[in-house]
């Protein structure tokens, strides 16, 4: 748990799980953005998770601070916005619980909390992530969406990477994070954070009731498969040698 500063607001704000001290990177990155894609339509925004609905995320790195599995449960859905409790499991076992709210319009309450859990769903390459807030995020677009796999399912994933660098007298420091949602519920699915090139922090979703695993193949498909070829090459041959029988 801890505290951020926002130069916007009040310097003393609530505690945070500790995912929320990961996250900061983006809005910094916010800050001081590579120009790149306008903002989205606003119109339209609205998520797409219901009350009840949960994920369970696994935690590792030096940043994740003894934390090894978070579980975010959606608590409430309030027009365009989403509250979630979020009960962080530690290494020794003990437990906390926090609340988090987040519009899928204008992103969390305080931009430079780093709570971008959830956004709205199907959006585009070039999407704003929160196109409500212009001030805060103009140049965050979904930068790709491609599949990629997630509790046994291939799902379509948007991505945005976030890259920031720093010096302090001679030496230079460079933080690279890796934000995933899911394009067609909007919950985060990863979270990738790196610096100078040694990650510090992975969350990556490891159960969720938002879908089920996909279905393995069927193990009758592949032997019916070949029997069927099988027949059809030996109905050809057969029927071949009877034309050659009879044209002669």
């Amino acid at each position: 748990m801890a505290k951020h500063n926002n130069p916007r607001r009040s310097p003393n704000l609530t505690n945070r799980s500790v995912l929320t001290r990961t996250c900061l990177l983006l809005f910094f990155t916010l800050l001081f953005p590579i120009p790149l894609h306008a903002v989205g339509d606003v119109q339209g925004v609205s998520p797409s998770l219901s009350p009840g609905q949960w994920a369970h995320y696994a935690l590792s790195g030096n940043e994740a601070e003894g934390v090894v599995d978070a579980l975010f449960t959606v608590q409430r859905v309030d027009g365009a916005n989403v509250t979630f409790s979020d009960l962080d499991t530690f290494s020794d076992r003990h437990t906390t619980t926090d609340t988090v709210i987040v519009s899928v319009s204008t992103g969390p309450t305080v931009p430079s909390s780093g709570e971008y859990f959830v956004i709205s769903p199907q959006k585009q390459v070039g999407d704003s992530v929160y196109p409500g807030d212009p001030v805060h995020y103009p140049n965050l677009p979904i930068q790709d969406i491609a599949a990629r796999p997630y509790v046994s399912a291939s799902r379509q994933i948007a991505h945005v990477h976030a890259q920031n660098s720093s010096q302090v007298a001679t030496t230079t420091t460079t933080t690279f994070e890796d934000f995933y949602w899911d394009d067609s519920t909007g919950i985060f699915t990863e979270i990738v954070k790196s610096l100078n090139g040694v990650v510090v922090l992975h969350v990556v979703m490891s159960s969720t009731s938002l879908w089920q695993p996909d279905l393995p193949p069927d193990p009758l498909l592949i032997p019916t498969a070949v029997v069927s070829l099988f027949s059809a090459v030996v109905i050809g041959v057969l029927l071949v040698g009877r034309y050659r029988k009879k044209a002669k």
